[in-house]
């Protein structure tokens, strides 16, 4: 486990990731730290993080509502490692300043390289990458040309077989029918005689 901080440039309009850097919690006396800024990478830093995930639900009341943290969420997405910011918004007491810690906080992953949210569901985080993946892949292959993923399976059906079945219990159906309907003619045939013969006798 570590302590993550990320540094950006002074200034108010200064809002990329110049170096993220890694303090170990347990304590020991070491520091990592990657120069983004040296590799040209481009990513927005956590100040801008905030109004990237206001811009991106007009609709929710923000006076009650409030980003309240960003942690790094660096995850292996569609053949490449990718860097996230993963947003915690929590709500606001009506009678207070505090934030209501009852409540399930709604969480948003922001691409810090393009700068687009992708709000996903708290309660099945297995399903947070395919999220992310699903609102940015067009992006993504235009952009860099990735291949397709997540690709679903497609069940193949036998119309050959289904058919050879269907005709099998059709023919099954009709013969029954032929016989059903010869002895429905010899029960006639016999009801025939039988009344021919009582007219006869009672001449």
């Amino acid at each position: 486990m570590y302590h993550w901080f990320g540094l950006e440039p002074v200034g108010d309009e200064r809002t990329s990731l110049t170096f993220s850097v890694f303090i170990p919690a347990d304590g020991t006396n070491s520091l990592y730290y990657y120069d983004h800024a040296a590799k040209k990478q481009g990513y927005a830093g956590v100040s801008a993080m905030p109004l990237k995930v206001i811009e991106s639900r007009k609709e929710f009341d923000w006076s009650v509502n409030k980003p309240v943290e960003f942690r790094p969420y660096i995850k292996n997405i569609a053949g490449r490692k990718r860097m996230f910011f993963l947003g915690t918004i929590s709500a606001i007491r009506d009678d207070s300043d505090n934030f209501d810690g009852s409540a399930t906080p709604d969480l948003a992953l922001i691409d810090s390289e393009y700068r687009d949210v992708v709000w996903i569901d708290v309660k099945h985080p297995s399903n947070w990458d395919k999220t992310v993946y699903d609102q940015l892949n067009e992006a993504w292959r235009a952009s860099e040309g990735i291949d397709h993923y997540y690709i679903e399976t497609t069940k193949h059906i036998d119309l050959v077989t289904q058919k050879s079945d269907s005709i099998q219990a059709l023919t099954e159906t009709d013969e029954r029918t032929k016989a059903i309907e010869r002895l429905q003619r010899q029960l006639d045939s016999l009801k025939a005689n039988k009344f021919q013969k009582r007219i006869l006798n009672s001449l």
